[in-house]
């Protein structure tokens, strides 16, 4: 009786570790670790998941940020600003296409569902660069958060 359940505690902190290496792994590929490791680790779903699972829980934190770029877009208002509800409206229809693509295991789905959260990391990246230096803060903000959490996603896809 003693001996099972030291194996099981052990064989419970070694399933933990491996996932806690698996999920600093993945963030460690991204520009902005920190929100990698912070997002992921703060969802229950994610102790126990593999790198599909991993991709299950990011884009639909990925969406939502992308979602809330559009929203500050659409309050700024201007050209600028429209350019960066038309891109980030790209970016969530490419985050969409990439769920079908997680599920599938063949070589072309794997390629396509890197380039399509590529595309949608660029796609949001591209209100950046339309304000130059003079976007504004939250928008900024905004746009950095999705484009981190996407990142994630571009992370888990290079790995798999």
């Amino acid at each position: 009786m003693n001996s099972l359940f030291i194996f099981a505690t052990f064989s419970l902190s070694l399933l933990y570790i491996s996932q806690a290496d698996l999920i600093s792994d993945v963030c460690s590929k991204t520009l902005n670790p920190s929100l990698c490791i912070q997002t992921l680790r703060s969802d229950p779903a994610a102790r126990g998941a593999d790198l599909r699972g991993l991709g299950q829980i990011i884009i639909p934190k990925a969406k939502a940020a992308t979602q809330n770029v559009i929203t500050i877009a659409k309050s700024i208002g201007g050209p600028i600003a429209r350019t960066c509800v038309e891109t980030s409206t790209s970016a969530i229809d490419n985050l969409n296409e990439c769920i079908g693509y997680l599920k599938k295991s063949d070589k072309t789905s794997i390629n396509d569902l890197q380039t399509k959260a590529g595309a949608a990391e660029t796609d949001v990246g591209t209100c950046d660069d339309e304000f130059e230096d003079r976007e504004p803060a939250k928008l900024k903000a905004a746009s950095q958060k999705a484009q981190g959490l996407i990142g994630v996603l571009v992370a888990i896809a290079s790995k798999l």
